[in-house]
């Protein structure tokens, strides 16, 4: 795997190798273990720690170098004591190739070890310091002493502040574990994104970014370098953020905003399906800015002396699963769900006519993968084959109305004529093409009209992408979101070669580490949720109508898009003597008991929109359906509990965090949420005022039976 050389902006240090600065030091170019003054217009992001190890930690600052500066020199002090009485110090140097970022592995620590480091410059002014911050290393193999860490999630910035993470601040916390969407990749996205004068963020290289949305304003999202360095450097500029990574170290995965909502690979989903969105060079410049502004520190990226990967090195070479030992208490592995995960199972442009299998080709294949035909049979559709003689007539004009409407969904005509030539051929369900040609109708002169098959000409039934509720040409809904449950675990099911967000390598990796493991807690950080979210809109108090009024998968993009390969970790976990998930990008907090010693906390959004306002703004789109669709969001919590009896607790209109202490014998968890409205206006300066509004729930996992117990708060 290609490596940057030592000059590059990750070092490698033993503690041996730092040299005792003394407070009589006479030279200026050595700095004092005295007290200095912090300037935070040097070090504009502060500083922070990562991935605690028994004698490692990985150090990081970021120095604001001048306009046309390539470089510049800084120090860093490490001492045991606040006072930096006895520093030790490293010179480095910012480079302005890697946006002044600085990333530092020390080595040859002791476990279990608080330390307090800070970066420092010579100025004309004197000796100036960033803000100082706190470390520790972690815990020696045999050490049987509690862990207490935060467990956060989705962080947009937009509009919104982090008065979520106030309560972490009077926490004495051995590491904060970050499951991802650190970042979010667009600024303005109407869809679940506002903005305000003081929380906004409008690209510096705007020709670099990509601009989206229909209407006027656009809206951008990132594609350069630039673009994604700014994202990182104007969250880190939060203070009550900055104050919690200076005061322990972070332990950080991606999901999916970090590069593109819903993506797989280097593929994103904005257009749903309208164009082509494989973009290696921009997925890369995601990943460079990633490692370079989170102090991340993966087996197998880094060399020796710990230089960062090349630009080659990383997607689709990238590895950022690892894992992180806690003494005898904990052990951690951390999982990319989106790096190696296969395209969604319904194709966002899926034409919703096109059959998939015949009912006669169900009943053969659906026994061989465990599912009874007979459950689909309200799922299946009547169909003819476009390219018989009786029917043939029919294809131009549903090339022509097709045609049409691609193009107004933005593609070129020659892009939308290929597109409408793929869907009209072949056999389609009929009740999709008698739709798609009564609306021809209505408008077209009476000569040009289309004569609609008759129901008795359908030479059978099938499953096509309809069934599994895919109505538009290019929509998310029916392909990530909203699917019919029984069609889609059936085709699930019947394509399961292409079922995991895990590509074997890691799978094998994880189930290893899990087996091997002697720890009293094997958790497994996954940005995405094993919970599964089953909504049952049959229920008589809903009222939906007959075509509504079925089971729901809400969001396939999570592990509930692959069924089969969830199944087979949990059952692994079991066999492995259970493990504790934890997991986010929901936007909702979840516990769930899967399996007798296997449990789940899904962290809610510490501010991104919540899943139950998401979901209240989507239901107003249709006026046919909105009021089914309110009933449906004012009885979410209730819904999800009911769709699955493992989950045990659900929390769809709150922002948190969540706070866990693991120890020899318990596993102690704490959600500590607020409403929505309490993160649209920032409460840093009056704390109180929000702890008063503050939900709490409480949970126990006992580690003798791993079942999770809820408490009073």
């Amino acid at each position: 795997m290609p490596r940057m050389n030592r000059r590059d902006f990750l070092i490698s240090a033993s503690l041996s190798s730092l040299a005792l600065a003394l407070p009589t030091c006479s030279t200026r170019r050595t700095p004092p273990a005295a007290d200095l003054s912090v300037d935070r217009a040097r070090f504009p992001q502060s500083v922070a720690s990562g991935d605690p190890r028994p004698q490692a930690v990985l150090l990081w600052t970021r120095l604001k170098l001048a306009p046309g500066q390539s470089e510049a020199p800084l120090w860093l002090q490490l001492s045991e004591t606040d006072d930096f009485a006895q520093a030790r110090s490293l010179p480095l140097r910012a480079l302005a190739e890697h946006d002044g970022c600085v990333r530092l592995r020390l080595t040859d620590l002791q476990p279990g070890t608080r330390y307090h480091y800070r970066f420092v410059v010579d100025t004309p002014e004197g000796w100036r310091s960033s803000p100082i911050g706190r470390t520790r290393t972690a815990p020696a193999a045999d050490s049987e002493a509690p862990l207490r860490f935060a467990l956060l999630s989705c962080q947009d910035y937009g509009g919104r502040w982090y008065n979520s993470l106030l309560p972490l601040l009077d926490e004495e916390l051995d590491f904060v574990l970050h499951v991802g969407d650190f970042i979010y990749e667009t600024a303005g996205d109407p869809q679940f994104q506002s903005e305000s004068g003081e929380r906004r963020i409008v690209f510096d290289d705007l020709d670099g970014a990509l601009k989206l949305g229909s209407a006027e304003p656009p809206y951008y999202t990132a594609n350069s370098l630039d673009n994604y360095r700014q994202l990182h450097r104007t969250v880190r500029t939060d203070p009550v953020l900055q104050r919690l990574l200076e005061r322990a170290p972070l332990i950080a995965i991606w999901d999916d905003h970090e590069f593109a909502d819903d993506s797989w690979q280097d593929v994103a989903t904005h257009h749903d399906g309208r164009v082509d969105e494989r973009d290696r060079e921009r997925r890369r410049n995601a990943e460079q800015a990633w490692f370079e502004y989170l102090p991340a520190d993966p087996e197998g990226m880094l060399d020796a002396e710990g230089s960062a990967p090349a630009r080659e090195a990383l997607f689709p070479a990238t590895r950022i699963w690892r894992g992180l030992r806690f003494g005898r208490v904990l052990d951690v592995s951390l999982i990319d769900t989106r790096s190696e995960r296969p395209d969604h199972l319904v194709p966002e442009d899926a034409f919703p006519g096109e059959l998939l299998y015949t009912e006669a080709e169900l009943r053969e294949a659906l026994p061989g993968v465990g599912i009874e035909p007979a459950t689909l049979d309200d799922s299946l559709l009547p169909f003819i084959d476009l390219e018989s003689a009786e029917h043939a007539a029919l294809k131009p004009t549903l090339v022509g109305l097709l045609t049409a409407a691609a193009t107004r969904e933005g593609l070129s005509s020659e892009a939308a004529m290929a597109y409408a030539q793929r869907c009209a051929r072949g056999r389609i369900a009929l009740p999709v093409l008698a739709a798609l040609l009564q609306r021809w109708n209505a408008s077209a002169p009476e000569a040009m009209r289309a004569e609609i098959p008759r129901a008795e000409a359908a030479i059978g039934r099938g499953l096509c992408w309809a069934s599994l509720g895919k109505t538009g040409l290019f929509s998310s809904v029916g392909s990530r979101y909203f699917v019919l449950q029984a069609p889609w675990k059936a085709l699930a099911a019947l394509r399961g070669a292409e079922d995991s967000p895990l590509s074997q390598t890691q799978r094998d990796w994880l189930l290893q580490r899990l087996q091997t493991s002697d720890a009293v807690w094997k958790t497994v950080a996954s940005s995405i949720s094993f919970t599964p979210i089953e909504l049952d809109l049959s229920l008589p108090e809903l009222g939906a109508p007959p075509l509504l009024a079925r089971r729901f998968l809400l969001n396939v993009d999570h592990w509930d898009g692959f069924p089969r390969a969830r199944r087979a970790l949990l059952d692994a976990f079991e066999a492995a003597g259970g493990a504790v998930l934890l997991s986010g990008d929901i936007h909702a907090a979840f516990a769930t008991q899967h399996s007798a010693r296997s449990v789940e906390i899904t962290t809610p959004a510490v501010s991104s929109t919540t899943l139950a306002d998401i979901l209240a703004s989507e239901v107003e789109r249709d006026p046919n359906t909105a009021e089914v669709g309110r009933r449906m969001v004012d009885a979410l919590d209730r819904l999800i509990v009911h769709g699955d009896p493992r989950v045990q607790h659900a929390r769809t209109r709150v922002h948190g965090v969540t706070l866990i202490e693991a120890r020899m014998d318990a596993l102690d968890v704490r959600l500590l949420c607020l409403p929505p409205e309490a993160c649209r206006e920032q409460g840093y300066a009056d704390p109180a005022r929000l702890a008063a509004r503050r939900i709490r729930q409480a949970f126990v996992v006992d580690a003798a039976t791993r079942t999770l117990r809820p408490l009073s708060g």
